[in-house]
Order: C-alpha cells, then structure tokens, then sequence
C-alpha cells in the first residue's frame, strides 16, 4: 500500500471540505501539535524517545435547517508527529460523528468517546500524558458503532447516554450514561460533577463518580471510580485528586492517583508547569512517579511486572491552531 505524507493528507483533505462546504455551513478546521521528548525508566529498563501526546486535526461544523433544528459533525484524525515506525499508523481516527441538535438536546452517531469518558471534564491534569488517567483507571473508551444522546440542560442538569453496538453475537450491546451538572470548564458555574456508569463496555463494568471546583485562582479536581471486569474475574477501587494554579503566564499543577485491588495498589505522582506564550502556544515540564504492585492484572500504566517503581520526565510543546 502506498503511504502518503501527513501534510499531503491534510492539504487533500482540507481542500475537499473547502469544495464541499456551502455558504451555510459554518466549518472550522482545527488541530493540535504536541511534542515532547520524554526519558522513561520502566524499573526494568531505560530509555529516552520523542513523544506525540495525542497530536490530532479535525474539522466541524454546522448548518440550520428548520424548526430550530440544526445538522453538525465532526471528523477528526490523529497524528503521529514523532515516530514513523512502519508498523504504526502515521494517521489514525478519533471522533467522528454526524449528529441533530434542537429543543430536544443533540443526539449524533458514528465514532465518538463514552459518556463516561465525556463526563471526565477537565480533572485530569495530565491528560494526553504518561500519568493520563487512563494508567491506572479504565472507561478511556472510544468505540465505534456509538449512538449517543445528551439532553437539554435543566437548572444546569443534564442527562447522557452513549448506546454501542457489538457486532457480535457473543457479546452483549454495551450502554455509557449517567448524569452532569454544571461546566466542566468552571467558568459558567462555580462546580462540576458528573455521576458515571459503562454497562458492557470494553470488558468492564465501571462506576465513576467526578467532581471540580475553585478556590480563588486554584483550580481542584476528584475522581472516585470502581472496575470490574464483565466475567468477575478481577475488581478495583480507586481515586484521582489534583490540582492547578495559575500565576502570570505560569500553571503550576499536581495530581495523584491510585488503585486497590483489595490487597495491592498501583500509585502514581505528578507534578509539572505550563508556560503560556498565548492561549494556543505553550512550553511544559513534567514529572511522573509510579509505584506498581497489584499482580492480578496488567493496568495499562503498569505493565505486565509488578513489584516496580517507574519515573518518566519530559520537556515538551503545544499548539493549538483553528481557522
């Protein structure tokens, strides 16, 4: 098969959607590049590589078309800006959706993250990252075959579901919902919480429980989540606290995060700093410490060895880019 160059498969694309967009359509094409180069210490060995934190470029967009009711959609990519392995895709999908929003709420279908990984909203300091929550928690689920609703707002209430088909017959159709309140952002209200639940998702069961809010400038986070796996086999509790305080062009933020299996636990540390060129340029350093122990099971963050303790430091920069 013929591989095409990153640039060229965004020029193509891009000029696609410009020949297709109409003067009612209001489309926006975005993306992010995120980089860093990140020495790793797995406890069992050692090494130094450059990352693409979850580099991506998308477009979305919208058109009116009558009784309040209104079409969008979203198609967006991921991008590998740093390794060019033959065995790994240089472009991979992420969300992509067509969707109706009106009085009713939105409801959309296609490839699209879970309500329960929606409803995460911004406590996840180090999303994209080695100490992402998914290391240690699970439900990061991106499914294809998704069909998924969210109501309108209630005295900043709402209610989700993410419907996804199997398309097996061996496997029960799995359901993400639950319920939101208030701006995951904190910056139309002054909490956040989120009550969680995946039904046959991925192999797993997963209550998760998500709140936020500020004091003063400092931003703080929570999340408590419970796992299991669908045949019983393997069960956890754990939680997440962190934090993030802005201070002139600086966010100096803190997380920590942990599992127990009812005998052992997988712990892991965090801290770093954001330094804002603008709104969409920054430079950042970070640190992250695990301890693993739990053997029952392999936890993404982990791996396959228990009995280890892991340091990964990096140094990196972001871009967010939109027109």
């Amino acid at each position: 098969m013929k591989r095409y160059s990153v640039p060229l498969l965004i020029a193509a694309t891009a000029a696609s959607f410009s020949t297709f967009a109409n003067d009612d359509d209001s489309l926006t094409v975005y993306g992010r590049a995120n980089v860093s180069l990140q020495s790793n210490d797995y406890g069992n060995g050692a090494d130094t590589e450059v990352v693409s934190n979850s580099s991506r470029f998308g477009f979305k967009g919208a058109a009116e078309l009558e009784s309040d009711l209104e079409v969008f959609y979203q198609i967006e990519f991921g991008v590998d800006l740093a390794d060019s392995d033959d065995d790994k895709d240089a472009v991979t999908n992420r969300n992509q959706v067509v969707g109706l929003r009106g009085n009713f709420g939105e409801v959309m279908i296609g490839r699209y993250d879970t309500f329960l990984k929606d409803s995460q909203g911004s406590v996840d300091e180090f999303k994209d990252y080695e100490a992402d929550l998914k290391s240690l928690f699970r439900g990061e689920n991106r499914p294809d075959n998704t069909l998924t609703y969210y109501s309108p707002s209630f005295n900043n209430f709402k209610l989700g579901v993410t419907y996804v088909a199997s398309e097996n017959d061996n496997e029960d159709d799995g359901f993400s919902f639950g319920l939101l309140y208030g701006d995951s952002k904190l910056k139309k209200t002054n909490y956040y919480a989120a009550l969680a639940f995946d039904r046959d998702v991925n192999g797993y069961d997963i209550t998760q429980l998500t709140g936020a809010t500020k004091f003063g400038k400092t931003r703080v986070g929570v999340a408590l989540q419970q796992f299991e796996t669908i045949n019983g086999a393997n069960d956890s509790d754990g939680y997440l606290v962190s934090a993030a305080h802005p201070y002139q062009n600086w966010v100096f933020k803190a997380q920590y995060q942990a599992i127990d299996d009812g005998n052992d636990n997988d712990a892991s540390l965090s801290v770093g700093a954001d330094y804002f060129f603008s709104g969409d340029t920054r430079v950042y350093a970070w640190y992250t410490g695990r301890e693993c122990d739990i053997a029952l099971y392999s936890t993404r963050g982990c791996g396959a060895t228990p009995g280890v303790e892991q340091d990964f430091i990096a140094v990196g920069i972001r871009h967010d880019f939109s027109w």
